[in-house]
């Protein structure tokens, strides 16, 4: 996983779901794409349970900042902080409520830490298999 300041890049091997879907009429594109939309989607659970868990103000703006996007040919995914009506403020929020301060009290939260272990760690795993498995009885039942 590639990380470029506060984007999270998602870059999984897809070859067991590919293998396990391979006779039927989903395209490598579309296993890729859902497969991926799976994990960016727990990522950002997990995200915004941490952002819960951690912060003790009304965090609201944080919780609806982050989103996911999913590329068109299924080749990444990206889990992002989007800016609410055009204001760039959600960025500095970010990095200072996860990262902490330097100089100040503020401490670090590690929310967007915990996005990184959820991926590192393969817990999105039970939640592909399932997408597997579902694919697999529509096309033998």
């Amino acid at each position: 996983m590639a990380k470029s300041g506060q984007i999270l890049s998602v870059e999984v091997d897809v070859s067991k779901a590919k293998q396990a879907l391979s006779g039927t009429s989903k395209s490598l594109v579309s296993i890729s794409r859902q497969s991926l939309g799976i994990i960016a989607r727990g990522t950002v659970t997990v995200l915004k349970k941490e952002i819960r868990a951690t912060t003790d103000k009304i965090t609201g703006e944080l919780l609806k900042a982050y989103r996911y996007k999913v590329s068109k040919d299924g080749s990444q995914a990206n889990v992002f902080p989007k800016a609410l009506n055009g204001e760039r403020t959600i960025f500095p929020k970010v990095m200072a409520l996860s990262y902490g301060r330097k100089k100040d009290t503020l401490k670090p939260r590690g929310f967007v830490q915990k996005g990184e272990e959820y991926v590192d760690k393969g817990r999105y795993e039970d939640e592909l298999q399932k997408m597997i498995d579902r694919e697999l009885d529509k096309y033998w039942s």
